[in-house]
This record gives structure tokens, sequence and C-alpha cells, in this order.
């Protein structure tokens, strides 16, 4: 009779064990990252064919940064840009510049059968750390990016079109910026 009392709760604890959904909290994990690109920047935005509105005041940046990941998905970034002085048409409304910066926002490495791998970075917010913009702060539209290549166990993401971010200034002033960007993600260790 014991037996078949112990039988009937250890059948009832695996039922209910089974019938119970599993754990669908997705456990993030630490990584740390590269990333590069150049963007043209046009406070008046883009056309359908990603051409500055007003080209008299677009400029490009070129960047690079270094950051991490926590098991939380929250990332830090540091990093550097050169500004080009403003070309085109008309009078060049933007000085050529250097900035150092840091940044944080949130990101995640996701895989699904339809996308394949994905690195998203959601909305950033920083301060320059040097240059004619020390001490501001600023923020960045989220963006997403592709899996292209795993290379070393560090997977390679970028997009297989520009992105469209808007940058924003402490300030109150904005443009957008069409970037090609490549970011590197290094597994913890």
């Amino acid at each position: 009779m014991r037996a078949v009392f112990v039988s009937c709760l250890l059948a009832a604890l695996a039922t209910s064990a089974l019938a119970e959904p599993a754990d669908t909290k997705s456990t993030a994990s630490a990584f740390t990252y590269s990333a590069s690109g150049t963007c043209l920047a046009s406070p008046q935005g883009f056309n359908a064919r990603l051409e500055p509105v007003y080209t008299g005041v677009a400029w490009t940046m070129t960047f690079a940064s270094n950051g991490s990941v926590d098991d939380h998905g929250a990332a830090s970034e540091v990093g550097q840009f050169v500004d080009t002085a403003s070309f085109g048409v008309g009078p060049r409304m933007h000085a050529p510049a250097a900035h150092a910066y840091n940044s944080t926002f949130s990101a995640s490495v996701s895989e699904s059968q339809d996308n394949g791998a994905m690195f998203r970075a959601g909305a950033a917010s920083g301060t320059f750390t040097a240059g004619p913009t020390a001490g501001k702060s600023f923020g960045i539209s989220s963006f997403e990016l592709k899996r292209l290549a795993r290379r070393d166990g560090a997977d390679v993401y970028g997009g297989a079109s520009p992105i469209v971010q808007t940058f924003s200034l402490g300030d109150g002033t904005k443009f957008e910026r069409v970037c090609v960007l490549t970011v590197t993600v290094f597994p913890a260790r």
C-alpha cells in the first residue's frame, strides 16, 4: 500500500510539473562589443533615396566605440567620432570637430528561425566627454542589425541597408543620420 501511495504521489508531482509551462523568461548573458561606422547627417532629414533634403548642411560622422552589456541587458559604451564640415550646395553651416562620449542603453542578442540572429540596441542617452560639446547630453534612437558572420567565436552584425536614426542634443537640436555600421559581439569569458 505504501509503495502504491508513493507511486501515486510521484506520478501526481510529475504530472503537475509537466502541465506547468516551462519558464519563459529569457536570461540575458553578458558580452562585450566593438562598433564602428560612418553616418551621413542632415538637420532637414532625407528623401526616399536617402539623400539629404538640403545638401548644404549635410556632413559625415565617422565613429568607433567599445562597450559592455551586463546580464540584465544594460549597456555602457565609450566612443569617439569625427564630424566633417558640411558639404554640398549653399553655405557651409557645420564645422568639423572631434568628440568623445559615454552612453548607456539597453541591448540584446536574440535568435529566431525567421530572422536569424539579431543585435538590438534601444534608445541611447549619453554625455560628450571631450570636444566642442563636452559636458552636453545627447540621445540617439534605437536600431537593430542582423548577424552577417561568425569569426573566431565572435559574431559580426551589420545591415543589408543603412539605418536611419534621430540624434538629439540636450539643447533641443535634432537631426537625422543615415548610418552604415558594424558591431562585433564577443562572448563573455
